[in-house]
């Protein structure tokens, strides 16, 4: 009875209730920043979907699927072991130490992308040196933008980073209305465009987080190797999660064509764009986890009332997008309906995975995060491989839906048990 008084008192105390007023701020200035990408990301696809067909929209998302593998490979996993320094209060680690790294990596990330372009110029896609060279571009700028969000998250500076989408949304949208307007819109100038505010904006989230200041007395390489070494499992995590995010659309451009992949992307965009809810979530509650605020009890607790509520939203999501699509996308578009249900599918699996990789995140050491993403990974190429080139759009949805079921599974008996040995 005494217990059951305490935890009622506990849940109407005004610690309770700061505590709960805090993490929904938290969460929602993370909310309103992917919100605005996301918002940006919507008016990006349909414009050019419209104007440049399944093809031109082929083309741009294969641009972007090689500037985020690039980019995540080539930040050897600091992106992660950084933000986990920055996080640990009293950590000797600055920002300035995390940006000097960050810098150093971009010639390697430039040379993954001139790899991914050479390979690609082997295939029968017929694209332009022009083209090329804003995918080189648009990688270089989304590993600097990347390293600014990193290091704005890392000292949990929410409202800096949400600063910089909207004034990058608003830029891109301005622009690429206004070459869309003049008639010169091709999937270069998108990409360009893309790439140039993604660079300024970087360089702003940079300089706002103190990446250009801090101590003097120490070199800066000082704890570049420790970062590196402590980033090995987190990127191993990371590849294979762009494996199991992005591979499909690579294997579906080069093995049945630029429409079929256009026709996927934009099947994905609706039950993707509502991804923004669990990201924002469990950026929160795992920075929290990581700085020592919050029990991983509670938080297991919240996850799964928002679960509940997420799961709901991408229902009504999907009875409005099948409605919907044909009139916003275009006739064109129309057979992207035939996967829109297994793609929903897929993302509620896949909310699981973030969940409990937000608990590893927030309570484990640097080691223990990874695994759960190779085996999904693995996994996803395998059934991307063999599925997409025997059934096509069909087998893209089918392959996406059964990797992040692997990967859900996987994540969810790797954390229990890792959190059980921390003694969480």
């Amino acid at each position: 009875m005494n217990s059951m008084r305490s935890g009622v008192w506990w849940l109407n105390s005004q610690r309770w209730q700061r505590w709960l007023q805090r993490l929904r701020g938290e969460v929602l200035l993370v909310l309103l920043s992917r919100s605005v990408n996301a918002g940006a990301g919507l008016v990006f696809v349909v414009v050019t979907a419209r104007h440049l067909g399944p093809t031109g929209r082929g083309e741009i998302s294969l641009a972007f699927t090689i500037a985020w593998a690039a980019t995540n490979v080539g930040n050897l996993g600091t992106f992660t072991s950084g933000r986990l320094r920055l996080l640990d209060p009293g950590n000797p680690v600055g920002p300035r130490d995390c940006v000097s790294l960050f810098i150093a990596l971009l010639p390697f990330q430039a040379l993954l992308t001139l790899v991914a372009i050479g390979l690609i110029s082997l295939t029968d896609l017929d694209l332009t040196p022009g083209f090329f060279l804003a995918m080189v571009s648009l990688g270089l700028a989304t590993m600097l933008f990347q390293s600014g969000v990193v290091l704005a998250y890392g000292l949990r500076r929410y409202r800096v980073v949400l600063i910089s989408e909207v004034g990058i949304a608003l830029v891109q949208v301005v622009t690429i209305g206004g070459v869309y307007l003049g008639g010169r819109l091709t999937a270069t100038s998108a990409i360009l465009i893309m790439a140039a505010s993604l660079a300024v904006g970087g360089a702003w989230l940079v300089s706002q987080a103190g990446g250009f200041r801090g101590e003097t007395n120490r070199g800066l390489t000082t704890y570049w190797r420790v970062l590196i070494v402590e980033g090995f499992y987190p990127m191993l995590g990371e590849v294979a999660t762009f494996i199991a995010f992005r591979l499909d659309r690579i294997v579906l451009a080069v093995a049945v064509g630029a429409e079929a992949l256009g026709l996927y992307v934009v099947a994905l965009t609706i039950p993707g764009t509502l991804r923004i809810l669990p990201k924002a979530f469990c950026q929160v509650i795992a920075d929290r986890g990581r700085s020592g605020l919050e029990p991983a009890a509670a938080i297991m607790r919240h996850s799964r009332r928002f679960l509940a509520g997420y799961f709901l939203a991408l229902g009504a999501a999907t009875v409005a997008g099948w409605m919907l699509l044909p009139v916003v996308f275009s006739e064109g578009f129309r057979n992207a309906r035939d996967v829109l249900v297994v793609v929903t599918i897929a993302e509620a699996i896949l909310s699981v995975h973030l969940i409990y990789q937000a608990l590893l995140v927030g309570f484990t050491g640097p080691r223990a995060i990874g695994l759960p993403q190779v085996v999904g990974g693995l996994v996803t190429v395998a059934l991307t491989v063999v599925m997409i080139p025997r059934w096509g759009l069909h087998g893209a949805a089918v392959a996406c839906a059964s990797g992040y079921a692997v990967l859900a599974v996987t994540s969810g008996i790797w954390t229990t048990r890792e959190l059980q040995k921390v003694g969480v």
